[in-house]
């Protein structure tokens, strides 16, 4: 399959339900996308996946947004840092969940001063990744809930 610049790695078919919350993972490690992707969907999560942050500012500018998102913090070009900022921005209701192998002071509070919900430091056990997703989704669900009254 070719896939061109800016498109997404892997988009799934759509949704069969309505409420199928949709997952984007952000990593430019490929096994990372797939792994963590593959448990999402296994976990009944729709889930498109991008190898770079440049594809998910332009679908959030044309309007696309996800319900929780899994980034990356250490990519090529722009970082995940960088697009947390960016998502902030534009979307900041939007949960984003920052993952990173190194897992230094910095980064943990640069994730959190940018408005990340959760870090996920890697290597990370998968059931423990749905389930951050899960208990974000549930968080941000009351949180608009809350805010819709």
């Amino acid at each position: 399959m070719t896939r061109t610049q800016g498109a997404p790695v892997h988009a799934t078919a759509r949704p069969t339900e309505p409420t199928m919350p949709m997952v984007w993972v952000v990593d430019d490690d490929r096994t990372v996308r797939f792994v963590l992707a593959t448990a999402l969907r296994e976990a009944g999560y729709a889930v498109t996946s991008f190898e770079a942050a440049e594809p998910v500012r332009e679908a959030l500018a044309c309007g696309e947004r996800p319900h929780v998102l899994f980034t990356d913090v250490r990519m090529p070009g722009e970082d995940g840092l960088a697009l947390l900022e960016a998502i902030k921005r534009e979307a900041p209701q939007l949960p984003v969940i920052v993952m990173s192998a190194y897992t230094d002071i910095a980064s943990t509070a640069g994730a959190f001063r940018g408005g990340a919900h959760e870090f996920l430091s890697k290597p990370f056990d998968l059931d423990a990744a749905v389930g951050l997703a899960a208990r974000v989704l549930q968080t941000a669900r009351g949180t608009n809930a809350a805010n819709a009254e």
